[in-house]
């Protein structure tokens, strides 16, 4: 999960969504095999900050935890890992990314808020669900939206059909490349 602020970040995302191919030879690969990778994005707005209120806090189960993985006792002393449950759907966020809990809780209802609301659109519009499922694809190779081609510093939009030879910049965040 990642998330994108800015004004212009739904702009220029949102025809993201799709499946992404990388084709690279490993590291560890001693006979020159080409891998090919395949990765699936989808690019949902997260509703404004002030819109948390369409899950109301007695409809959440709010549990604070410690977190886990590297960080020595201060990990294990400190509960800023929050996991929140929408009680009538069973959808559920757990968020660890910051030091405190009332960040990690913020985020968390705001990811949490994005995926109801996401789930009651599709419900009461069957045309968004299958314009989000077209958009979205079966999961097969054949919705490439990009290849990107490591061995050969080349990049495919396969929708607009610009190709770039600079993979490189693209790995590094420099999408205008392809983008525009």
């Amino acid at each position: 999960v990642a998330r994108l602020t800015g004004s212009q970040a739904w702009p220029a995302f949102r025809h993201e969504t799709g499946k992404h191919v990388i084709q690279r030879i490993p590291v560890t690969e001693r006979s020159g095999r080409k891998q090919t990778s395949v990765v699936s994005v989808a690019v949902l707005p997260l509703p404004p900050e002030r819109s948390t209120g369409l899950l109301p806090e007695r409809e959440l189960e709010i549990k604070n935890q410690c977190g886990g993985g590297p960080g020595g006792q201060a990990v294990n002393k400190t509960a800023s890992t929050v996991r929140i449950r929408h009680i009538p759907t069973g959808m559920m966020v757990c968020i660890s990314n910051e030091r405190s809990q009332p960040q990690n809780r913020a985020i968390a209802w705001r990811i949490l808020s994005a995926k109801v609301l996401d789930a009651r659109n599709q419900k009461a519009n069957g045309d968004y669900a299958a314009m989000r499922r077209e958009r979205v694809g079966n999961g097969s190779r054949g919705d490439k939206v990009r290849t990107y081609n490591v061995m050969e510093s080349r990049v495919v939009d396969h929708r607009t059909g610009k190709k770039t030879n600079n993979v490189k910049a693209i790995m590094k965040g420099e999408l205008d490349l392809v983008l525009n």
